[in-house]
C-alpha cells in the first residue's frame, strides 16, 4: 500500500491548484473541500501562501476570496515539472 501522507509542498500545490480553478477567486470553505484539509489548518496554510506572494487575498463585504498570483503559477509549473522528473526515475 502506498503512503498517503502528503508533504507540505504537495499540500501547497494542491491548494494553489484548487484556487486556480476559480478565476473569480475561491472561498476558504470551497478550497477546504477541494484540498481535504480542515478550514482552521487551511487558513494557516493560505496565509503562508499569501506571505510568500503566491496567493492574493480579497475581501468583498463579509466574504474573503483567494486568487493565485503569477508567482504562484510559476510554483505550480515548477512543482509539476519536478514531480514529472522524479516519476521518470521511479521516485515518489
Amino acid at each position: 500500500m502506498r503512503n498517503t501522507k502528503r508533504s507540505r509542498a504537495d499540500l501547497y500545490a494542491t491548494v494553489l491548484e484548487v484556487i486556480r480553478r476559480y478565476p473569480e477567486g475561491g472561498r476558504i470553505t470551497r478550497i477546504s473541500y477541494g484540498v481535504g484539509v480542515p478550514v482552521d489548518r487551511l487558513k494557516r496554510m493560505v496565509e503562508s501562501l499569501c506571505s510568500f506572494g503566491l496567493v492574493t487575498k480579497t475581501t468583498e463585504g463579509q466574504e474573503v476570496y483567494y486568487g493565485v498570483t503569477p508567482r504562484g503559477l510559476e510554483f505550480l509549473d515548477t512543482y509539476r515539472k519536478m514531480n514529472g522528473f522524479l516519476a521518470t526515475f521511479g521516485e515518489d
